[in-house]
Order: structure tokens, then sequence, then C-alpha cells
């Protein structure tokens, strides 16, 4: 008699892919209506003035101690952009193999 286990493993793959695509999506559509907030993170870190004044706060202590504040850390906004960076590019890479591997 025929088994038939290869179906089973396959089955399973087609509906963990198919979950896990639905989540990929649910997270593009977020970053896609939201990228302005991104842009707003961007430009408050390289280039106003208000990031300026709040470092200036940040050094003469007049910014409460458990107000969240990795925005004025040197790292925190670069590490996590090039994160960005590095995510879109490879969700291009991802995708061109998805596209052309079909």
């Amino acid at each position: 008699m025929k088994t038939y286990e290869h179906i089973t493993k396959l089955e399973n793959i087609m509906n963990e892919h198919e979950q896990k695509l639905k989540e990929l999506n649910e997270v593009l559509t977020y970053i896609s209506e939201h990228f302005d907030e991104y842009k707003q993170l961007i430009e408050y870190y390289y280039y106003s003035n208000q990031r300026n004044q709040d470092l200036q706060d940040e050094e003469m202590h007049l910014i409460p101690d458990d107000l969240p504040r990795g925005v004025l850390s040197e790292d925190g906004v670069y590490d996590f952009s090039s994160e960005y960076y590095d995510s879109g590019i490879r969700m291009i890479e991802i995708g061109l193999k998805m596209v052309k591997e079909r």
C-alpha cells in the first residue's frame, strides 16, 4: 500500500508559507502606512533644531529621568535606520528570488 506522507509534508509547507505571507503582508502594510512617521524620525535626528535643543536639555538634566530617550542617543536612530535600509534591500533580494524562481 502506498503512503502519501509527501502530500502531508507539502500541505504543511503550503499552509505555513500562506500564514507567513499573510503576516508579512500585514507588516508591509504597516510600514507603508507609517512611512511618514519613519521620515519624521529621520528628519528629527539628522536635520531638526529641536533635537539640538533636546540634546542641550539632556546635558542640563532638564529631561525627566523616567522619559525614554533612545532618539537622543548617538547610535539609536542611526542603527535603526541602517536596519531599516538593510531590511529594504533584503526585501528586494527576496522579492526578486520569489518572482524569478516561481
